[in-house]
């Protein structure tokens, strides 16, 4: 196996990878890659988004990976190969790439293809955490009248939701998956990704909820929903302020998800939850969401002086 710059490669010789991976998360998780790739490809060919794909036997192309810094923090987008080899290949091109001189940590969400992703990173000394991706099937024992006190979310919504945010997850580990030191700039960012970017599906601002509080410009709590495809309604984030919670607002915002999505004609939702959230995780299982597969976050420091970007170039 050999490593090549996806850079330098014509668009042809991606199309059947991506079309491998559309199948597998159209197949798997109801979820219509398409758009995403779409912006990927851009990237790629752009010359703007570093990546690596292996060559096996007959240059055949059986794994990839693409990665960029944000924050110090070098961010893995996807790391796909057949083999654990192959796994690990391209991991030790991604620790000795040059972007990885920018950065003080490495971080990873990806839907892994095989158990051999998730055994690569531990070997590599990652803290690996899954996500369990739910799944429940909407029908009429979801819809019911949407509590009053909630409305859609508005645009001018936006810097309150991002203290709400950085307010609701202050001090939690598993949030470095969002914001990696929990700035308000990286939570505007992620918010950002999640009404604007394709990433978690197509923004639904209509279906997506808040619960505002007392006080003007104060949010209690938020769901962020977006669709996967025609008929996947996805709750790409719930959150509730810390001195609003046990008044059942996570239980509310998701009821009145669910009941948005049976009027309007939704086959299925879904969500992912940390195995390590016990609390989140009994209130989808009430709710009748089954685990259909997994994501895995993985991280670690790398362990070394961070460059300038001007001093990396002139290294």
């Amino acid at each position: 196996m050999r490593l090549d710059d996806w850079r330098n490669l014509p668009a042809e010789a991606m199309r059947p990878v991506y079309e491998a991976e559309k199948a597998r998360w159209s197949t798997g998780l109801q979820w219509d890659l398409e758009p995403s790739l779409q912006i990927l490809e851009h990237a790629r060919a752009d010359g703007t988004l570093p990546g690596l794909v292996v060559r096996g036997p007959g240059q055949s192309i059986v794994g990839w990976t693409y990665f960029l810094v944000q924050h110090g923090v070098l961010q893995v987008g996807a790391l796909q190969a057949r083999t654990a080899d192959g796994v690990r290949l391209l991991l030790d091109a991604i620790f000795k790439a040059p972007e990885a001189s920018l950065a003080h940590d490495i971080l990873l969400f990806v839907f892994p293809d095989s158990p051999a992703c998730e055994s690569a990173l531990q070997r590599r000394r990652f803290a690996v955490t899954r996500y369990w991706y739910l799944r429940r099937t909407l029908d009429r024992s979801c819809q019911g009248p949407i509590d009053p006190a909630l409305r859609p979310l508005a645009e001018e919504d936006g810097p309150d939701l991002v203290r709400l945010f950085s307010r609701a997850y202050a001090g939690v580990p598993g949030a470095r998956c969002f914001a990696p030191h929990g700035r308000l700039e990286e939570w505007a960012q992620y918010l950002g990704q999640l009404t604007r970017g394709a990433a978690l599906g197509r923004f639904v601002p209509d279906a997506s909820l808040v619960l505002p509080g007392a006080l003007a410009g104060q949010l209690n709590g938020a769901a962020i929903v977006t669709a996967l495809s025609a008929r996947t309604l996805h709750l790409a984030q719930i959150v509730v302020d810390p001195l609003a919670r046990r008044q059942h607002l996570a239980s509310r915002l998701l009821d009145g998800m669910l009941s948005w999505g049976v009027s309007h004609d939704r086959a299925v939702a879904t969500l992912l939850v940390s195995e390590d959230n016990a609390h989140a995780r009994a209130l989808y299982d009430v709710r009748g969401f089954v685990p259909t597969g997994y994501f895995l976050h993985a991280e670690r420091p790398l362990g070394r002086r961070v460059l300038t970007p001007a001093a990396a170039a002139s290294a």
